[in-house]
């Protein structure tokens, strides 16, 4: 990177980082202690169920009341009750003043977003017996109460950013990296660059969108937008789609990084994103609760984990760059334990600090992988300021704007430092009667013919992400793409459509003769075997083309 763009950074970083000490320091500014005096009490000693006095966190399976003297409060507070849970009544002096109602999206009933309970406060309350009747949620893990507390609203809310200030700030972090991530991603790929490779820009733009998920994510988990706008259920359901998302996110990140786009792979992505589709769509309509999903969640996280460790030891087995071995095993390897120790923290307390350990671990799989993706790319600011036009005119064929035969060439060699994949592709296809064109209408007819054969070529292959569409010689073309074998032939049936129909100045239709090779079929073929049996295969179309039409080849 060039030194503005560094510096920028370090602006942005800064000024992230001034504004969080500015919060911190009016967060400690007007007490001694932890303690907010008469805005904030710590309410969690006390409370009795049956003359038993209890020590949080608590839980009970049936429905049960707690008993407890109110100390000195005032009306612009809330007594707080942290709990998962499903109904909840309570009352001063056996005088109900507080119940809870049903959650409800679109008209159907939920316990999405019932975390807390925020009950308002009165002076006169002060002294007076409080008793809070509960029915806490059925939960994969245990629901239980974990705390209470006496606060105003901004108190509550300066506690919360006190107690969570990891969490912020990392979620800051990402929201900023993720963003920066998915735009330099997205200007690339809009900018169709010549010189860096599709997947690898899919995969910083997966990288950003996986980052901004997290934040989302991680920002409700504190319950910070909840303390500051209400609604709840809202900011649960929120928390809750993200939280399928990012595993998909995550996966299409992991699939780009380690370039597996077979057949396979492409129904695994299918699978993953349809099923999160169904469970989004089921929950709206009631047939599952939203706090139900949550769980099958948890099982999609774990598939995926799984195939992360799978994509990454396959990665590390066929990587021939050792010191991308060492990037990819160690990155990998602290993700997937820090995963582990999250989901034991996870179901051994619920309001654990487990999301601060999972975000730790998103960031440094997410900081290798980025700084794998750039190395692979070779995003270097300085060098691209100095290079890039050179590098495009030196790859590009001039006539047709496609890449010519020194940067296939080049995509060749960089495919070699992997293993092949089975659904690798060659392509190889020969304009027919490029010379009688030449010849008997003029070079412009010519030139159009070849214009209308790059058209083609474009508009039926250039949206398979792994494509190389590259003009290696006269009215030579290639194409070489990672894609199943229905697909290729549907792109080549798409080819001859538009070839047939496409119309210019001078050319009304054309054919080309092609021969196809892939790795299925030929298993120890290298990439450049696989040019030669296409090209050979091309040499017989054309050949047969030739002696069907009665044409001469010598004279087009």
């Amino acid at each position: 990177m060039d030194v503005g763009f560094i510096k920028k950074i370090i602006v942005a970083l800064y000024i992230i980082i001034i504004i969080f000490l500015v919060i911190l320091g009016f967060a400690y500014s007007n007490q001694d202690s932890g303690t907010f005096r008469e805005n904030f009490i710590q309410f969690d000693e006390g409370w009795k169920d049956d003359d038993v006095e209890l020590s949080f966190p608590y839980d009970f399976t049936d429905e049960f009341t707690m008993v407890n003297e109110l100390p000195q409060v005032y009306g612009d507070q809330f007594l707080i009750i942290k709990c998962f849970y499903e109904t909840a009544t309570v009352c001063i002096d056996d005088v109900e003043i507080y119940r809870t109602r049903d959650n409800s999206l679109f008209g159907i009933s939920s316990n999405v977003g019932k975390k807390e309970i925020h009950i308002p406060m009165k002076t006169e309350y002060s002294g007076k017996k409080v008793s809070v009747k509960l029915k806490l949620q059925d939960s994969l893990y245990g629901a239980e109460v974990y705390d209470i507390l006496i606060s105003t609203r901004s108190g509550y809310g300066i506690y919360i950013i006190k107690s969570e200030w990891i969490s912020i700030v990392f979620a800051v972090v990402l929201l900023f990296s993720g963003m920066m991530e998915a735009f330099v991603g997205m200007h690339f790929i809009v900018k169709r660059s010549l010189i860096l490779r599709k997947l690898s820009f899919e995969a910083l733009v997966f990288s950003g969108v996986f980052s901004i998920l997290s934040s989302i994510w991680l920002i409700c988990q504190t319950r910070i937008l909840y303390v500051i706008f209400g609604n709840g259920t809202g900011f649960a359901i929120l928390e809750i789609i993200v939280f399928l998302l990012m595993p998909l996110a995550f996966f299409e990140l992991v699939r780009s990084v380690n370039f597996r786009v077979s057949v396979r792979d492409n129904i695994i992505d299918g699978i993953l994103a349809i099923t999160i589709m169904l469970l989004f769509i089921l929950s709206m309509l009631g047939a599952l609760h939203w706090g139900e999903i949550v769980i099958i969640g948890h099982a999609i996280d774990l598939i995926v984990v799984f195939f992360v460790a799978y994509y990454s030891y396959t990665s590390i087995k066929e990587e021939k760059r050792q010191s991308e071995r060492k990037l990819i095993a160690i990155g990998n390897m602290i993700f997937l334990l820090v995963c582990l120790v999250a989901l034991a923290m996870y179901i051994n307390n619920v309001d654990s600090n487990y999301n601060v350990l999972v975000v730790l671990g998103l960031i440094i799989y997410t900081i290798t992988q980025v700084s794998l993706i750039y190395r692979r790319i070779g995003l270097k600011v300085e060098e691209e300021a100095e290079l890039v036009q050179a590098k495009e005119f030196a790859y590009t064929d001039e006539l047709t704007k496609l890449t010519n035969r020194r940067y296939f060439y080049e995509e060749l060699k960089a495919l070699e430092d992997r293993e092949v994949q089975n659904d690798t592709t060659i392509v190889y296809y020969d304009v027919n009667r490029l010379k009688y064109y030449n010849d008997e209408i003029g070079h412009d007819a010519g030139d159009e013919l070849l214009v209308a054969m790059a058209d083609c070529l474009r508009k039926a292959f250039s949206d398979c992400s792994t494509s190389v569409i590259s003009r290696i010689g006269g009215d030579e073309f290639i194409v070489m793409l990672i894609d199943s074998e229905s697909d290729i032939n549907r792109r080549i049936e798409k080819f001859k459509a538009l070839s047939s129909q496409w119309t210019g100045e001078y050319i009304k239709g054309f054919t080309a003769s092609y021969g196809v090779a892939a790795r299925r079929e030929y298993k120890d073929a290298s990439l450049e075997d696989l040019c030669k049996l296409a090209d050979n295969k091309m040499y017989e179309d054309k050949k047969r083309y030739y002696e069907e039409t009665g044409y001469d080849r010598r004279h087009g």
